[in-house]
């Protein structure tokens, strides 16, 4: 389909309606195409998506909320199956995705923080303020207990100043590299101490005593800075400063959601957009969804979807729950574990995803789905059917659109494995499963 124009009040068709879901939910649901299609306009779709009001309040399940010292490695695994399990499952699964979002851009480790209850209160904190303000969203996340830890600021005191949270605060968070200076960064670290974490209580703490109540020059003025007033000098008092925020938060809204190198113009209007809205999340994706270029071949095509994405869309088209596929143990081969990205930067997108090592890990997943789902006899019934027909149901019950060429791929093989198992046909079953959900439609649907 061509590119829209700017009025979105033409009737949406069920191909964009795709798009929009993979995109925000994993998966295009067809009861979820069926849904959105019965509305008129796009902007009514749109305002469907983001209506998390139809999840209710969800809440962390209480065996997560807190920290188990004896059994933490058990919590770790059963946080990365729940979260999966949500994502796949949530009546707007784009809360999650936002969650998935705001964990990729605001990062901590878990492998760092080593705290169960720390690293689930900030899954919680990405969650409850998915699609909200995002001053009020970074002024939470520097003062709780997960960033204390992992960007140092829980030690960060008068006299030994630690730069850590203070440069990441402004380069990967909000501002964007080129956007301050050496002293911007040694000005905020001094502003930011005090601001610490109280291993007792296990919470933030403000130590006036670790406080260096001294002037401090940021951004061309001095004053005595104190800390919480760095986010709000950066979003909200100076706006030179809240437009170049708007701008990097809108550029990497549009390359997590529709494709790298945002077409020109697009970041300059979705950034106005932000700033206008008082730096509403919820009017950013609103706008960003109903921008034309969204629905481009270039934005259908332009994303591989990440080990996690993959992942949902087998749970979703496959019923299972997220503990059945091994997930936690295959997450770090295939180049994603939930709750640990590489480093503070985050994961980076698409080539990223295509490494042999990380194909190898998506192929031993998908062999666990594969047995999974076989159980029992199931799919028993295709080697009934005729070679070509069996590869069509496969991919009807994977929800993808095979190209022909990979079409008559899954057909020359699977005939080959037929004939090769000499009629014990439950390898050649299982096989054609496996390299269903490893073809290039599960990686890059469209």
């Amino acid at each position: 389909m061509g590119a829209r124009t700017a009025d979105t009040s033409y009737v949406v068709d069920a191909a964009d309606i795709a798009h929009l879901l993979r995109r925000t939910e994993f998966v295009a649901r067809p009861a979820r195409v069926a849904e959105l299609s019965a509305l008129a306009t796009l902007t009514e779709v749109v305002d469907d998506v983001l209506d998390l009001a139809r999840n209710g309040d969800p809440q962390l399940p209480a065996e997560l909320a807190v920290h188990d010292s004896s059994n933490s490695w058990t919590q770790r695994v059963n946080a990365t199956y729940w979260w999966l399990d949500q994502m796949a499952t949530r009546p707007r699964p784009f809360q999650e995705r936002m969650t998935l979002f705001w964990h990729n851009h605001f990062v901590s480790e878990w492998d760092v923080v080593g705290r169960t209850d720390q690293m689930m209160a900030q899954n919680q904190l990405f969650r409850s303020m998915a699609l909200g303000d995002f001053r009020a969203l970074t002024h939470a996340m520097a003062l709780q207990p997960a960033m204390l830890i992992y960007l140092s600021n829980g030690v960060n005191v008068k006299g030994a100043p630690n730069q850590n949270f203070a440069r990441e605060l402004m380069e990967l968070f909000t501002l964007g590299v080129g956007n301050y200076t050496e002293d911007d960064v040694a000005a905020a670290a001094r502003a930011w101490t005090g601001h610490n974490y109280n291993g007792t209580t296990r919470q933030y703490v403000f130590r006036s005593e670790k406080h260096d109540y001294g002037d401090k020059t940021l951004f061309g003025i001095t004053r005595n800075w104190d800390g919480p007033e760095t986010i709000d000098e950066i979003l909200l008092n100076n706006p030179g400063k809240q437009l170049v925020a708007a701008r990097f938060v809108a550029k990497k809204a549009w390359e997590a959601f529709a494709h790298q190198g945002p077409p020109a113009g697009v970041v300059e209007a979705l950034g106005d957009v932000f700033v206008a809205s008082g730096l509403s999340v919820r009017e950013l994706m609103r706008a960003l969804f109903n921008r034309p270029e969204f629905y481009t071949d270039l934005a259908r095509r332009g994303l591989v979807r990440s080990p996690v994405e993959w992942v949902v869309a087998l749970l979703v088209q496959t019923g299972l729950a997220a503990a059945s596929t091994k997930a936690f143990d295959l997450g770090e081969s295939m180049g994603q574990r939930l709750f640990d990205p590489p480093n503070v930067a985050g994961w980076k997108s698409n080539e990223y995803w295509m490494t042999t090592s990380a194909i190898s890990g998506r192929a031993n997943l998908a062999k666990k789905v594969a047995a999974a789902v076989r159980a029992n006899g199931s799919f028993d019934h295709l080697i009934t059917m005729s070679v070509g027909d069996s590869v069509d149901a496969v991919a009807t019950w994977l929800g993808i659109t095979l190209a022909p060429v990979t079409r008559q791929s899954l057909i020359d093989a699977h005939q080959a494995e037929r004939i090769a198992t000499n009629g014990s046909n439950a390898k050649a079953i299982t096989n054609l499963l496996v390299m269903a959900m490893l073809t290039a439609e599960m990686h890059v649907p469209s």
